[in-house]
């Protein structure tokens, strides 16, 4: 039953990384018309809105727990790691921002041995190093640290660090979940409530929208956004919250696969061999000693 239930979470997440590949050429049409932290917040509101619709459909009732604390912890790591990696953005590359928020297992397995005292696995050591070293393979022909990149760099790597904080917490919490329905109402809270935070940014963004602008900005919210975090929800439901960790960084491969086909980029053996490596790294993750 173990074994099947993991089996299941690499499964969803497989199908997570999929949509999540989808995010960046969706985001590249749409900032040459709207701001990124408009963007950012939209999709939240777009995504909240699905998972309402689903949950009033499945005759869930909705409600938001805003005494959780751990609830709180997962929806304020949400909300900074979008801020940063969207203002970021504005000062670094594409590259280094992909390779240092995927920075964020690391931070998961120094969080989980300095501050949760949880014993850390061999296997769970170098799963994380090879697909950590694998994002770096992907990315390492424009990657660079140094001139006026620095802050958009610093704020990348703020953003794995609290990325890290997001996965854990929601780990922790779905852990004791009953069910879908208790997930995505979960997931919900987290996004309504991260979009109403980051709304003050909508009034000082420019606008030039078309029809197409809409129409990819409704599908960024539905299926990178509701449907991908969806089915992350239900794989670290059935994973270690190492595992859940890693398979982020599967999204890079479907990431490049979709910039290939749709904006014509070009795909070097670097990208072959790092994919190569992040897959290797999740798939050994399933052979770690499980835990309580």
């Amino acid at each position: 039953m173990i074994g099947s239930l993991s089996n299941q979470g690499l499964f969803f997440g497989f199908l997570a990384a999929f949509f999540w590949g989808t995010h960046s050429v969706i985001v590249r049409y749409l900032d040459e018309d709207i701001s990124g932290m408009a963007v950012a917040c939209l999709r939240l509101y777009i995504a909240a809105l699905t998972l309402f619709v689903i949950l009033k459909l499945r005759k869930y009732p909705v409600s938001i727990k805003l005494s959780d604390k751990t609830f709180l912890i997962t929806m304020l790591a949400a909300t900074v790691n979008f801020v940063f990696f969207h203002i970021g953005l504005q000062y670094t590359s594409a590259s280094n921002a992909m390779l240092l928020e995927n920075t964020a297992p690391l931070f998961v397995v120094i969080g989980l041995f300095v501050i949760w005292r949880q014993k850390i696995s061999t296997i769970e050591i170098i799963s994380t190093l090879l697909a950590v070293v694998g994002v770096f393979f992907t990315v390492r022909q424009d990657f660079t640290l140094a001139g006026e990149e620095m802050l958009g760099d610093l704020l990348e790597i703020a953003a794995g660090l609290v990325w890290a904080v997001f996965i854990v917490a929601s780990s922790r919490a779905l852990s004791s979940t009953a069910g879908l329905n208790e997930r995505m109402n979960y997931l919900f809270g987290v996004f309504l409530v991260s979009a109403i935070l980051m709304s003050p940014f909508l009034f000082f963004a420019e606008y030039n929208i078309t029809l197409l602008d809409l129409v990819l900005l409704v599908l960024l919210g539905i299926f990178p956004t509701a449907v991908a975090y969806m089915l992350w929800y239900e794989a670290a439901a059935r994973v270690s919250t190492i595992t859940a960790a890693l398979l982020f960084s599967l999204s890079i491969i479907f990431t490049f696969f979709f910039a290939y086909i749709f904006l014509g980029e070009e795909i070097v053996p670097d990208m072959i061999i790092g994919g190569a490596l992040i897959v290797i790294g999740v798939a050994l993750s399933k052979f770690a000693p499980a835990r309580s």
